[in-house]
């Protein structure tokens, strides 16, 4: 895609951006296209990292993008993004986004008027603590795309959905499965795909998207091919009754499942011993009560010393 390298003065250094936007038929004296979304690497990461090369190729094929190198330290990464607009004369509500630590500090440059913010590989926890208060606080109006792995080890997805139920502003969310934080994946052949694939999807949900589809996900299949579910699922409010709705549907099954196991284990544990009662009834029950008297009387007969006593000892010593 065709991109224009420049630099933007700024203190205590200039900051080197790269202007990348869809091929477009060549005109004499024609401008790019002002940017779409101004984006920035991760801590330690440059313009030239994999991740930025690979999300920039597909983005830019369908809109503008503004890339820039910032510091390692974040205050300073997040003051960039505003001298960005004001150098460049982009609108307020220009999108905003980053990948890791580049994720935090367009979260922390956003402003109300801001439309859109991308966060790739958002560092939701560290080993100490959880990052969701600048979540918590960003405006209503803006809309937020997550761009997760689901082996990242710095953004649990269960912990990401606690958080974005808890999010005052609508929110949608890419798993890229078997990606990690750097959005390498498994074989490491299909992640420069993988890249180009995010960029586009995300391309595509700035120029529009459908509040009631806010899931999607992208894999690689057996062949080789990166693809794409599309957006699925509904609203984080539906999703709760959804939740609910299961819960309770489980609750109910649990009691129907409890007697059908009971009738089995009650049938084997009582036909047994209702067929006993009933042989045991006519006979049995008389032998067993005779046995003891039967035992006593033979007892009684071996002291008494007599056979005889034996056959009708009983009524004798009743009598």
């Amino acid at each position: 895609m065709p991109s224009l390298p420049f630099t933007i003065p700024s203190s205590p250094k200039p900051i080197h951006c790269i202007l990348s936007h869809p091929p477009t038929p060549p005109t004499p004296n024609t401008n790019p296209p002002p940017p779409s979304l101004i984006f920035t690497h991760g801590a330690g990461g440059t313009l030239a990292s994999a991740a930025i090369a690979n999300f920039t190729t597909g983005f830019s094929h369908h809109l503008s993008l503004l890339c820039f190198q910032g510091t390692m330290h974040l205050p300073t990464r997040t003051k960039t993004f505003p001298t960005i607009t004001h150098h460049q004369n982009l609108p307020p509500t220009t999108p905003l986004g980053g990948r890791s630590m580049g994720a935090r500090a367009a979260i922390m440059a956003a402003t109300p008027k801001t439309t859109h913010l991308i966060l790739i590989s958002y560092p939701l926890q560290t080993a100490t603590a959880t990052r969701d208060q600048i979540l918590l606080h960003i405006h209503p109006s803006t809309h937020v795309l997550f761009v997760s792995g689901d082996r990242d080890p710095m953004c649990h997805l269960p912990r990401l959905e606690s958080v974005r139920a808890r999010m005052q502003c609508p929110t949608w969310r890419i798993v890229v499965e078997g990606a990690d934080h750097g959005m390498d994946v498994r074989p490491r052949k299909f992640t420069e795909a993988v890249g180009v694939k995010v960029g586009e999807i995300v391309a595509a949900w700035i120029r529009g998207r459908d509040e009631s589809r806010r899931e999607g996900k992208i894999f690689c299949t057996g062949d080789g091919e990166v693809e794409w579910t599309g957006w699925t699922g509904v609203h984080d409010d539906d999703d709760d009754d959804d939740g609910e709705t299961q819960e309770s549907a489980a609750t109910t099954k649990t009691p129907d499942k409890t007697p059908a196991a009971k009738p089995p284990t009650t049938t084997t544990t009582k036909n047994p011993s209702t067929s006993k009662r009933k042989t045991n009834t006519t006979p049995p029950p008389p032998a067993k009560k005779r046995k003891p008297t039967h035992a006593q009387h033979t007892r009684t007969d071996k002291n008494g010393g007599g056979i005889a006593t034996r056959t009708r000892s009983a009524p004798k010593k009743t009598t």
